[in-house]
């Protein structure tokens, strides 16, 4: 958990520092505030945010940080607040864009921050509850909500979220990119690495006996099947689908949006399951951890050593 709150700590140090220093690069450089305006002819509208940007975004992420940092029991007080305040500017300068059709840079930048502060507060409050093992209950009915988290999930995360963030990709003027055979070279590559999600949700249900939900989670170690030869499966399979879908589109911006869903598991959701799953499997799921790999799948299967 201390991994959690130090790796937050340092998330909220950066943005409070990048406030600041983006309001000290408007003032000295006032050439620079045309790529940030809000409206066409007029830059007060942009200018106004001054004193509220700085006293509670910036003021608030820094003491957000400092509280993370002595573990106080007010740090998750001081993370939503900062999490609050860029949630606040950046729906509210979406808005205004929507409205005016300037801004949209800005918009850009506050969006992943938003991302960003919510899954570090959301990390820090609920670190000790976020995993939660699965009642007993039928296989059959396991497999049911399964793959209904996995219809749902995707759709959202694979549908909706790339089809917003190619509309910003337009107002920014961000090229795509094209080549041959794209599509179907993006398709196939979908293909195979949703495959390794479904069969890795697959053994999860059939023998963990839980789903991929963290306040669902798995009542029995799974080491066979995908997670024979890589810790993660389904974060790979994530990852890779998510690339695909950039290829696909020849977004570069939904290729970003794809690593940073892989940071924020790396960084934050990885190490809050692994001590989970070190509390409640012990010496035998430390004993894969130290033997599988997180990303890299292993040249040979874990269980082959049990059948040699």
């Amino acid at each position: 958990m201390e991994k959690v709150r130090r790796t937050a700590a340092y998330y909220f140090l950066v943005q409070g520092v990048a406030v600041f220093g983006w309001w000290a690069i408007l003032i000295v450089r006032p050439e620079s505030r045309v790529y940030f305006q809000l409206e066409a002819r007029s830059q007060t509208s942009l200018l106004a945010f001054w004193l509220a940007d700085l006293a509670f975004l910036g003021v608030g992420s820094l003491a957000a940080a400092w509280l993370c940092f002595r573990s106080s029991e007010y740090r998750q007080i001081a993370a939503w607040f900062a999490t609050g305040s860029i949630s606040y500017a950046a729906v509210y300068c979406l808005a205004f864009a929507m409205i005016t059709d300037y801004g949209w840079l800005g918009v850009t930048l506050m969006l992943p921050a938003m991302i960003w502060s919510s899954v570090f507060a959301v990390g820090i409050t609920f670190e000790k509850t976020m995993f939660r093992k699965a009642a007993e209950t039928s296989t059959n009915w396991i497999l049911v909500k399964t793959f209904t988290q996995i219809v749902v999930v995707w759709s959202i995360i694979l549908i909706g979220f790339p089809y917003l963030i190619t509309l910003l990709e337009d107002k920014l003027g961000i090229a795509r990119l094209n080549f041959t055979f794209q599509r179907p070279v993006a398709a196939i590559l979908f293909v195979a690495v949703s495959s390794i999600g479904v069969t890795s949700a697959y053994f999860m249900s059939r023998i963990g006996k839980g789903t991929p939900l963290p306040l669902d989670h798995a009542t029995e170690l799974v080491i066979l099947g995908p997670y024979a030869w890589v810790r993660n499966p389904m974060a790979l399979s994530g990852i890779g689908q998510g690339l695909a879908v950039a290829l696909f589109l020849g977004s570069p911006l939904v290729a970003l949006y794809a690593l940073m869903g892989s940071a924020i598991w790396q960084f934050i959701f990885r190490p809050l399951e692994e001590d989970d799953m070190v509390e409640r499997f012990g010496t035998p799921y430390e004993e894969y951890r130290d033997a599988v790999m997180c990303w890299v799948p292993r040249k040979k299967s874990f269980n082959a050593k049990f059948s040699d």
